[in-house]
């Protein structure tokens, strides 16, 4: 019945027959259990194991071994033990299979007592034992110990040198991995494709380029399998042409993985449309994608704003296929939506997802960053970490980001102690993110602190510390750190504005021009408008505001209003009106309905005391339908963000805040303070 394919009819005869007290035997009865265990039945393989009376060295291994592929790994070793304290001697295959279910669950101690099992029964020379013991302590970390089981034995196939130089990869010892696959060659030992594809993973370019020549020698060029990582090879050594023509010279006998690796070798040299291209050509070929390719296609289309419309193609597509569910794809869209503005979308699929893990958390938490809801980014992290699930690095740096763009210095420092005690605050991104968000929320100490404890450091880590010391007045530190800088790092235009702030806020203009003059001769960064705006800002605040018209004057494009209007709020504080009305005009000019340009002119002809120009400025703004929007303030007070503006009376503590505020009034004057009041005629 069961060679025959009919295992339901085989399972019921033999429960009848048993139920009448018929004993089948050990041999008949272990036949059953391992046609159980390959059609994933195992609780019917353990009912009937529990029946028998006899049980032999086949009956326990195939419990042992229909265990390990039944994704039930950790029934395998005690199954061992009850199956020695029965009195039946393990053979290489109950060993081999017990092995592998202790790599599944990286038991090191359980399968070290099982190495221990081996030599004791004096199986330490078989070469299929040997095997995998390397993959055994491979997959559970250790370096070692495969190497001195590979010495040990006594003929090493091609399977030996597989399993140890996938151990070395799996470790990331690329250079022993490359070794290893060079023994194999001077032993006489022929690769085959999985040790191709495995040391492929590992090699340098000019060893893998050997391997391509071996390859073609030895007749496996066209090997779907070792050829899918021929191409991936290529691709991650940037060698575009090369992939394409090892794919290109398959022909008809291209697969779902082969076609998946050329669409990711498109992606990552940037070639999104012939990407495109190779996808509707796989679908042409009849060859039905998989949750890699979609994955893959459905990541590069969250990097580009105009592929949304095919990221929703491909998002339909999945569901028809049944892809839906897999967390690869629905990571990838959660991505692709956030990236591209669709955070509702995001929002929809993280609410669907049946288990939702890290990968889909920090999606949901970056999109909220990114799309300018930094307290939902805050407060779905809290969520996250109340589920008892762990925050990874991208899910940090978007939470830390968010508390400095909100200034919860609070929050953002529980957020930092929680790093701290996952590890994550040695990350690179994180590390920035904690730079940034303590410049923000005013602790450039702390910021600085959080940098010194940076294992590594990127142009982003330099250009957030002196960022921080810019904006908190400090701009000669700045500029110390910027001179500190140059060494490890490579300055690029971010740098520079904040050098160029930081030369505004500590009244260096002389140095400010300096750098804008040869930033590009000695750094290869060619000025922006940003620039000239912070060296007319220097000069500006300097009173050197000739100079600073000089600047936008010789800009080497038009100057954007973002110059004008710095050189305007410079007129504005040095009592300017002549050059205050021209950069005005050429503000309006530009923005018409930015009512900066009216605030700040205005607020100058006041200063002088000229109303009848005030009035005119209102009269103009009325007439061309400007409003200045009330500008907003914020306190963090017990982990709650308060927000307000002028003559704000919303709060439900307004009267208690008021009323303190004229205590404080009434105390500053009896100790002789006097407000410097500029008078006005309008309340903007």
């Amino acid at each position: 019945m069961i060679e025959s394919g009919k295992l339901d009819d085989a399972r019921k005869f033999h429960a009848r027959m048993r139920s009448g007290g018929v004993l089948f035997g050990a041999v008949l009865e272990s036949v059953l259990i391992n046609a159980l265990m390959r059609s994933g039945r195992s609780s019917e393989a353990f009912l009937v194991f529990g029946g028998m009376n006899d049980r032999n060295v086949v009956t326990w291994t195939s419990m042992i071994s229909g265990c390990v592929h039944n994704g039930r790994p950790e029934m395998a070793f005690p199954l061992l033990v009850e199956m020695m304290e029965s009195g039946v001697p393990p053979n290489d295959f109950s060993f081999n299979s017990t092995l592998q279910a202790c790599a599944a669950m990286s038991a090191l101690g359980q399968g070290m007592q099982v190495h221990s099992l081996v030599i004791r029964s004096g199986l330490e020379d078989d070469t299929r034992i040997g095997n995998c013991l390397i993959d055994f302590y491979s997959r559970c970390g250790s370096v070692d110990e495969p190497v001195l089981v590979f010495d040990s034995i006594p003929d090493p196939d091609v399977v030996s040198f597989t399993s140890l130089i996938s151990g070395f990869c799996k470790n990331r010892l690329f250079d022993s991995a490359a070794g290893a696959f060079v023994d194999l060659i001077r032993c006489g030992v022929n690769p085959n494709e999985h040790t191709i594809a495995t040391i492929l993973m590992a090699c340098h370019h000019l060893l893998g380029k050997q391997i391509h020549g071996y390859m073609i020698k030895a007749g496996v060029q066209r090997n779907l399998y070792a050829s899918s990582a021929l191409i991936e090879f290529y691709s991650r050594n940037d060698c575009y042409s090369e992939a394409w023509e090892v794919f290109s010279k398959l022909e008809e006998t291209k697969s779902v993985v082969t076609w998946s690796s050329m669409i990711s070798c498109c992606l990552r040299d940037g070639r999104e449309e012939d990407a495109l291209r190779v996808f509707y050509e796989m679908i042409s070929s009849e060859t039905q994608p998989n949750e890699y390719t979609f994955a893959t296609l459905i990541g590069a289309c969250g990097n580009h704003t105009d592929l949304l419309p095919l990221g929703r193609q491909l998002h339909g597509s999945t569901i028809k296929l049944g892809f839906s569910s897999d967390s690869r794809i629905c990571n990838a869209l959660i991505t692709m939506y956030a990236r591209n503005s669709a955070i509702k979308d995001s929002e929809t699929l993280f609410d669907k997802s049946a288990t939702p893990d890290v990968v889909s958390w920090s999606g949901v938490i970056s999109g909220y960053f990114q799309n300018g809801f930094p307290e939902r980014s805050v407060s779905f992290l809290c969520r996250m970490h109340r589920r008892g699930l762990t925050p990874n690095e991208y899910g940090f740096s978007s939470a830390i980001s968010s508390c400095g763009n909100l200034s919860l210095l609070d929050q953002g420092r529980q957020l930092h102690s929680l790093a701290l005690k996952t590890g994550c605050d040695l990350n690179l991104c994180v590390g920035n993110a904690l730079i940034s968000m303590y410049s923000k929320c005013g602790c450039v100490d702390a910021a600085k602190s959080a940098f010194d404890a940076m294992a590594a450091r990127d142009t982003a880590s330099w250009n957030s510390l002196i960022h921080g010391y810019a904006h908190a007045g400090r701009g000669t530190e700045a500029l110390q750190v910027f001179d500190e800088m140059r060494n490890p790092a490579v300055p690029d235009g971010t740098t520079f504005v904040a050098v160029l702030s930081a030369c505004s806020h500590a009244g260096h203009a002389d140095r400010a021009l300096e750098h804008l003059k040869t930033m590009q001769r000695r750094h290869g960064v060619a000025p922006s408008a940003a620039h000239y705006a912070c060296a007319v800002d220097a000069l500006g605040r300097s009173g050197k505001l000739l100079e600073a018209a000089r600047v936008i004057g010789e800009m080497p494009f038009e100057a954007d209003c973002l110059a004008w209007k710095t050189l305007l709020a410079a007129c504005r504080r040095h009592g300017s009106v002549e050059l205050g009305e021209l950069a005005a005009r050429r503000v309006m000019e530009m923005e018409p309905k930015d009512s900066a340009s009216y605030v700040l002119l205005s607020n100058l002809h006041a200063a002088r005391g000229e109303w009848e120009e005030v009035r005119r400025m209102r009269r103009m703004m009325e007439d061309r339908g400007v409003r200045k929007e009330a500008a907003w303030s914020w306190i963090e007070v017990g982990n709650q963000v308060h927000a307000f503006v002028s003559t704000d009376k919303s709060h439900p503590s307004t009267e208690v805040i008021y009323r303190r505020l004229e205590e404080l009034n009434a105390q500053m004057r009896e100790e002789g303070y006097a407000p410097a009041l500029v008078p006005s005629a309008y309340e903007w």
